[in-house]
């Protein structure tokens, strides 16, 4: 997991524990806050009364599972239709993402990824979840996805999600996320948000039963989990927070430079306490 500083601005003081200094975060079930520590004051963020509810589509696939190319494109295809509103996860896991002979030898597998395929309570590929609902074990069959986006497209959110990621302009390594939570509607028990690390247009093999031949070995791979900020299930960041209430977060993260800057997003996730998706959000990167 990738090492990450954060401040917290405005943050409900009852439901947080400050820990002083740059930590490694290795529990992220224990409510912490980690320093910020950009020079520049972080953006500031109103209060934000209105808007949709966003979508986050998680893609179970693996570079070694031929049937798994149509639910991605099917993926794009719904992210496409709702410009802005569904994000698109994949999440590389299962015996099927393991490192193999050549062409398969790159290992797209990470903690955050292991984790999620753990949750499932049906493990096979291609599978999927749409916005957790139900819970984190609970799958969704890419048939079935669409009209599952549209019924969440339909809600109206109980929390709304803004953001920037700014690139240090003195600190090469250091990547400043800043997240404002507005919660429209009350709600009950811990609330928890995770910042994943998505990358765009990483080459490698692919199995793909309807290509011939059926390994490509120059497949483009868009919207790969590649780790996070914050640990899978995110960081504990409030405690049965109002209606009305807002937070803001800031964050420093130790770039990896395996990571393309460039070709790379941060997702941030809002969950329940049942680990369903209050909303979630793609957090634009500001050079």
């Amino acid at each position: 997991m990738t090492r990450s500083i954060l401040r917290p601005l405005g943050l409900l003081a009852t439901t947080l524990l400050l820990l002083g200094g740059c930590d490694v975060i290795d529990d992220p079930v224990i409510p912490l806050t980690i320093n910020y520590r950009g020079e520049a004051e972080p953006p500031s963020f109103d209060a934000m009364t209105t808007g949709p509810q966003h979508v986050l589509l998680e893609d179970f696939t693996a570079h070694q599972c031929g049937n798994c190319p149509p639910a991605g494109v099917l993926a794009e295809q719904l992210a496409e239709e709702h410009d802005g509103l569904v994000h698109v996860l994949a999440v590389h896991a299962g015996s099927l993402a393991a490192v193999s002979d050549a062409p398969f030898d790159t290992d797209w597998t990470n903690d955050e990824a292991n984790t999620y395929w753990d949750q499932l309570a049906f493990q096979v590929n291609p599978i999927g979840r749409v916005n957790r609902r139900g819970g984190p074990a609970e799958i969704a069959s890419p048939n079935n996805w669409s009209a599952l986006v549209d019924a969440e497209l339909a809600l109206t959110p109980l929390a709304h999600l803004q953001g920037a990621v700014i690139p240090d302009p003195s600190v090469a390594e250091d990547v400043h996320l800043h997240t404002h939570i507005t919660f429209s509607e009350a709600v009950a028990g811990e609330v928890r948000l995770a910042l994943l690390v998505n990358e765009n247009n990483l080459i490698a093999a692919q199995l793909d039963y309807g290509s011939d031949p059926e390994v490509i070995e120059d497949f483009v791979h868009n919207h790969m989990l590649r780790g996070s900020v914050s640990g899978a299930d995110g960081l504990v960041i409030a405690t049965d927070p109002a209606a009305g209430s807002t937070l803001q977060l800031d964050y420093t993260l130790v770039w990896n430079d395996d990571w393309v800057l460039d070709n790379s997003h941060i997702l941030a996730v809002l969950t329940n306490a049942d680990g369903e998706v209050l909303n979630c959000l793609d957090l634009p990167f500001n050079p």
